[in-house]
């Protein structure tokens, strides 16, 4: 009796979807670029929820992964990344997932988690980076409306990539001036500006900036018509980042400074054989030659000199109350004696507190003199720097005092 064998043939599609539906991946793979950054964007698989790994190729990605590509691993719900490339061709990307355990699941799916980028046509036709700059939002229910954009600078983030942080922002008025700022403290309220310092004026999302590694930064972006009208609108978690980002030194960083020792060579071994045959005795010098280079030594070091004390007139009147006449304490119990330990002491503590911007500037400029004879130089310049918006003849002859110092 005859056996007949059906033989079905199933569309490659279908059998990506039925891999695809037995194994967890991402989905709504997206990119877009500026310049030489690609945004990366895609939602997370429910199913797994480790760490997720992207692999960039210069062909595109079928069947499986080549091994000697390296991924880059994100944390599970960032759901998205920025790359930097300088090959502005044809890029490959593919975004994999993991579970807690660390089992990747490497299962290619051609625009689902795989997605390839021509950048002449990706720029026509996606919006710019600083438009999506956070992860992708859920849909609105059906009784709510869609939110309306927020005014001035909004959805400011500061993420760490390798040895840099990339800093992206969205803006309702690009034709405005924007500047962003840097700062060691958290950025809660106009006054924290004094110790921030300026990284870029004209900034544009997404902007790369290479701090000092091994040191937590807070950045914040302000409109310069603000600043110099003094309304300042301090929005934590909205153009000020809450949380800081700090960038982790390499181990071989301190190694990568020593030269490389050079060969041990000396005269005998580098001569033919027979050139040099004894090697002649020192000579000492005659008494005319001894006395001519003592006549020549350098004199010695003449000590340093320091500015004298500078104190405002209206600080030393004793004033009725207020802010004031805690500064009035300090600057008549410690500093005009030259207590300058207790004088440094007491003027941080009273800036611990949120004072007026004229009295904390009075204050900033005694800390800097405190710090400076205390010889704590690097401080003291800081503090000047900062006092150097409200007198600036006074904080420049100031600032020259300990940059002297410091080459001393």
């Amino acid at each position: 009796m005859p056996i007949f064998v059906l033989i079905f043939m199933i569309p490659a599609g279908i059998a990506a979807q039925s891999a695809a539906g037995a194994t967890p991946h991402v989905t709504d793979i997206q990119v877009e670029s500026r310049n030489n950054l690609i945004r990366l964007s895609w939602v997370d698989s429910p199913d797994a929820r480790g760490q997720v790994f992207i692999f960039r190729s210069a062909r595109p990605f079928t069947g499986t992964v080549p091994a000697n590509i390296r991924p880059v691993a994100v944390r599970y719900g960032q759901q998205y990344y920025v790359d930097d490339t300088d090959d502005l061709d044809n890029i490959h990307y593919f975004v994999a997932v993991s579970d807690t355990s660390g089992r990747r699941y490497d299962i290619i799916l051609p625009r689902i988690n795989s997605i390839s980028t021509n950048f002449a046509q990706t720029e026509s036709v996606t919006p710019p980076i600083s438009e999506t700059v956070t992860a992708r939002e859920p849909a609105l229910p059906a009784n709510q409306t869609e939110r309306s954009p927020v005014q001035g600078i909004s959805n400011l983030t500061a993420i760490q990539d390798r040895e840099r942080v990339i800093i992206t922002f969205d803006t309702s008025a690009r034709q405005r001036n924007a500047i962003l700022y840097r700062s060691m403290q958290s950025l809660t309220k106009p006054q924290d500006l004094l110790n921030a310092v300026i990284v870029r004026s004209g900034v544009i999302s997404p902007f790369i900036d290479s701090p000092v590694p091994g040191v937590s930064w807070y950045y914040a972006v302000i409109y310069e018509d603000e600043i110099s009208s003094g309304h300042m609108g301090i929005r934590p978690g909205v153009n000020t980042t809450a949380v800081p980002v700090k960038i982790t030194a390499p181990e071989t960083y301190e190694r990568t400074l020593r030269p490389i020792p050079l060969p041990v060579l000396t005269l005998r071994n580098t001569m033919p054989e027979g050139f040099l045959t004894e090697i002649p005795e020192k000579t000492p010098l005659s008494s005319e030659s001894v006395r001519m280079l003592r006549g020549t030594q350098m004199p010695p070091k003449l000590p340093i000199v320091y500015k004298s004390p500078r104190v405002f007139a209206v600080d030393l009147e004793s004033p009725s109350g207020g802010e004031e006449s805690a500064l009035f304490q300090i600057i008549t119990e410690h500093f005009v004696k030259f207590d300058w330990e207790n004088a440094s002491v007491g003027l941080q503590h009273y800036l611990s507190l949120p004072r007026s911007r004229e009295i904390e500037a009075r204050a900033r400029f005694y800390l800097g003199q405190a710090l400076y004879y205390s010889q704590k130089y690097r401080e003291a310049l800081m503090q000047f720097l900062s006092f150097r918006n409200h007198h600036p003849a006074e904080a420049n002859s100031w600032i020259d005092a300990v940059l002297t110092a410091m080459v001393y």
